[in-house]
């Protein structure tokens, strides 16, 4: 099965000092190359949209014609909140089922994609995640209120992978946000199976994230 995927990119970056970290340099090329490259590679992936800030679109036009040559279908504008930016990209999408990716995640490997989009083929969707290590708490006000069992646990990544119109039709339910597409899908009472990916398929969120990711590569590559 072949999806188009919808690269989300229209983040304001708030927590990285000031610089826009989708088009920071990562090992010679920006953050947000890595990510058009993988999917550009990954032989699930059809038709490529990026959504981003009305200030970025130059820029990311020239990204998606260097790094997705084959694969690039254009640009379209983001909105206030993440729901808003994800509509407007499956609005763009043509098939029947769509990948969803956060454009800040720039490690995420072709191999992954594949994975992601077969598990979703049996079903309504699935995302990558990696299981919990640390003790997680819930807190109120200051005050732990719940312990959950880590054994039940997984940080939810990109890409997830789901059927389009379920996407639109859960959006269509409720305007309210949400974090990410399998809650989106949750609205519906629909399930999203998770695949496990890795650590290293981390998300950039502050500067300390961008040296991580550099040493990655470069242990990758070494």
């Amino acid at each position: 099965m072949q999806v188009d995927a919808v690269i989300v990119a229209a983040g304001q970056a708030t927590r990285f000092g000031g610089q826009d970290k989708l088009l920071v340099e990562l090992a010679g090329r920006p953050v947000l190359a890595w990510s058009l490259a993988a999917f550009e590679a990954a032989a699930s992936a059809g038709r490529i949209v990026v959504v981003t800030s009305a200030e970025r679109m130059a820029a990311v036009e020239k990204l998606g014609a260097t790094w997705a040559p084959t694969k690039f279908a254009g640009v379209v504008e983001g909105g206030a909140r993440r729901r808003d930016s994800v509509e407007a990209g499956v609005r763009e999408a043509r098939s029947r089922y769509v990948a969803i990716h956060d454009g800040a995640r720039p490690l995420v490997t072709p191999e992954l994609i594949d994975r992601v989009v077969a598990a979703a083929e049996r079903g309504h969707g699935a995302i990558a995640a990696v299981p919990v290590t640390d003790t997680i708490k819930v807190v109120a006000n200051g005050v732990i209120v719940e312990h959950p069992d880590r054994s039940r646990l997984w940080a939810a990544q990109t890409p997830q992978v789901v059927l389009r119109q379920a996407w639109l039709d859960a959006a269509a339910a409720s305007d309210n946000d949400e974090t990410d597409d399998a809650a989106m899908l949750a609205r519906l009472g629909l399930e999203c199976l998770v695949v496990e990916a890795s650590a290293a398929n981390l998300k950039i969120t502050r500067p300390l994230d961008l040296e991580i990711a550099a040493a990655i590569i470069r242990s990758t590559n070494a």
